[in-house]
């Protein structure tokens, strides 16, 4: 399986950069990665990368939850209990910025599509994306493949409410080029929603090189908070909210101590979780993951 090195951060070009842990695909293929952190902007991201025809692979596994919604094991149950309160956590937050008017929202990373969905079960004008075909296979919605195709979703004259990225930057290739195309389909007055994980949580450095949320390769970046402000203030978005995902810290310690440590003790995953909620809620920049909403200056 052919990689290329990534040998400059992503977000600023530095070459300031240094090693800080390995770790491996506990999904597909068990590879190893390397991460590095960026000394400027306090990214990390994975030192190489598979190459875009290869990347498929390491999605095509019945336990990639997001991209399945099914299966019987303790972790799927979980997802699927903690996805009936998200998506209408998800679809409350964005009305608060509408208040509480409909308009057209664009999803990047739509996954089987629930989120977009429910949305147009609320009246919403809605578009979605998804790159990845094993994924995009079982969406029960119409979607784009890329955002860089000039679909009907995607000519340059669609305009946007609300374009919302539920954990898919990670994900994202042509990371620079997505977020200028944001941009230019956004909206007057309208808000790009950002949801990621934060390798400054407490469970990230407690499970370290272990933490679920590292995904490698499927997440080729790893975002600080001030790493993920810096890269969205390239395309003059300014930071108008930022607030803890509450149920993460709880379902990625679950998933690092069971299904990447292959260990069974659910208490101490719990308790890793409730240590992390706790510091998330004292400081969104310690929580496991944050959603940010942006406006454009």
């Amino acid at each position: 399986m052919k990689r290329y090195t990534v040998d400059k951060c992503p977000v600023c070009n530095s070459k300031n950069i240094l090693k800080v842990l390995t770790a491996s695909d506990y999904l597909v293929s068990h590879d190893s990665f390397n991460i590095m952190e960026c000394n400027e902007c306090t990214l990390r991201f994975n030192s190489s990368i598979p190459n875009k025809n290869d990347i498929n692979r390491y999605y095509q596994s019945d336990n990639y939850i997001s991209h399945t919604g099914v299966g019987n094991t303790i972790m799927n149950k979980v997802y699927n209990f903690v996805k009936y309160f998200t998506l209408r956590s998800k679809k409350n937050s964005v009305q608060i910025f509408r208040g509480n008017k409909t308009g057209s929202i664009l999803d990047i990373g739509c996954g089987t599509g629930e989120f977009i969905k429910i949305m147009k079960q609320a009246n919403w004008e809605i578009g979605g994306v998804e790159d990845n075909e094993f994924a995009r296979e079982r969406t029960e919605i119409n979607v784009g493949s890329t955002i860089m195709d000039q679909t009907a979703f995607f000519a340059s004259t669609q305009k946007y409410d609300v374009i919302t990225l539920w954990h898919s930057l990670e994900h994202l290739y042509d990371l620079k080029e997505y977020l200028n195309k944001i941009s230019i389909s956004l909206n007057a007055n309208g808000v790009v929603m950002i949801a990621v994980p934060n390798y400054q949580s407490y469970d990230a450095e407690y499970f370290n090189q272990d933490w679920a949320a590292y995904d490698v390769p499927r997440h080729l970046y790893h975002f600080s908070f001030d790493s993920l402000i810096k890269l969205l203030r390239q395309d003059n978005f300014r930071l108008i909210l930022s607030r803890q995902m509450p149920f993460d810290p709880f379902y990625i310690s679950l998933l690092s101590e069971l299904s990447v440590r292959r260990k069974r003790n659910i208490f101490k995953a719990v308790a890793i979780g409730v240590k992390s909620y706790l510091a998330g809620r004292k400081d969104v920049k310690n929580a496991s993951s944050i959603l940010y909403v942006f406006r454009k200056t």
